[in-house]
């Protein structure tokens, strides 16, 4: 995942595959020593101007690694994954594009 924040940890994601308008999961693994407080999950179709239609449900796993269930992508297309890691109060935004056929 990408990142305009000077010196952020990397953001790593494991997904199988993202079906078309089928909830799937991803497992996402950041890598800072720093213990993360937080982490919100969205994404939006930015030539749409809309997101999803569901609200994610993140999970803490513990060292850093979360896993993210009730992802749905609902139309082919180009989408923006967003992830917001709160460490140690700030807030570092992340994000990656995945077109969806």
């Amino acid at each position: 995942m990408n990142s305009d924040a000077q010196n952020a940890p990397e953001v790593y994601l494991a997904v199988d595959e993202i079906p078309l308008a089928q909830p799937f999961s991803i497992l996402v693994s950041v890598c800072d020593e720093t213990a993360v407080r937080q982490l919100h999950v969205d994404a939006i179709m930015p030539a749409h101007r809309h997101g999803m239609n569901y609200t994610p449900k993140v999970t803490a796993l513990g060292g850093g690694a979360f896993r993210v269930d009730d992802m749905l992508f609902h139309m082919p297309g180009l989408w923006e994954l967003q992830i917001d890691v709160d460490i140690n109060g700030q807030s570092i935004f992340y994000s990656s594009e995945i077109a969806l056929k």
